[in-house]
This record gives structure tokens, sequence and C-alpha cells, in this order.
């Protein structure tokens, strides 16, 4: 019998591919896992890269006539994280700049909480280290 089985892929619409597959890997430690080219209807080509990072798939979308976008489509994507300090610490090294200084805690986010931090990608894209704590 058919079945869902979870997310496939998330969708983040960029600008410049080399770039965010760049950031992507060098940054946050994706892999490039495979690329392709679609020739559009408009004569256009649609450059696509999905790079994979644990279960996290990133679907890496470059148009030729790219829209710009606002936070609310998908919000964020949450990179889940264990010692969001010492991951904190690592990114910052790499040139990662934060949204807040320390991570947040949400003491009611989950049974027993959960601390996030928020960055922004290449293109804008609202990114989250997440640390939740045992269910």
């Amino acid at each position: 019998m058919a079945k869902m089985e979870g997310i496939a892929h998330v969708g983040v619409f960029i600008t410049d591919l080399d770039r965010s597959r760049e950031f992507y890997e060098d940054i946050l430690d994706f892999k490039t896992i495979y690329e392709c080219s679609l020739k559009e209807q408009d004569g256009t080509t649609t450059n696509i890269a999905f790079v994979k990072n644990g279960n996290l798939v990133l679907e890496l979308v470059q148009t030729a006539n790219p829209q710009k976008r606002t936070d609310g489509w998908i919000d964020h994507v949450a990179l889940a994280v264990e010692d969001i300090e010492s991951i904190q610490k690592l990114l910052e090294q790499r040139g990662v700049e934060f949204e807040t200084d320390a991570p947040v805690f949400g003491k009611n986010v989950f049974p027993n909480g959960t601390k996030w931090l928020t960055f922004r990608g290449p293109d804008g894209e609202h990114l989250e280290i997440n640390e939740v704590f045992a269910y």
C-alpha cells in the first residue's frame, strides 16, 4: 500500500547557485548530492542543486528571472544540532552573523524546552540552529 514518508526536500529559491552551494557546503557542512538544469517553456534555464546534511535535503533553485521573496512563504528552515553554544561558536568562526547574541530558550516549546538561534543565508533566507531537549 502506498504511504507518505515525510519530507522529501525543502525548496529554497536563490539568485547565485555557486554562492549558495558554497555557503551550504563550507559553512553548514551540507554535501551536494545532485545537480541538474531544466529548460523552461520560455527558453530560459533553471539550475538546481540538491544539498544534504543528515536527513535534511534542500533544493537550491536558481531561475533566470528571480522574484523578490520575503519571509512567510516558508518562514525558516531549522537545522537540528547538539550543543547549540558550540555550534554557534563554530559558525561564527566561519563568518555567520546571528540575529541575537545568545540562544533563545523556549521552555514551553516541546515538553522539555528548546534553544534556537537565527541567521540569514546568502539570499536572505531565514535559517535557524535548534537544540531540542529530550522529549
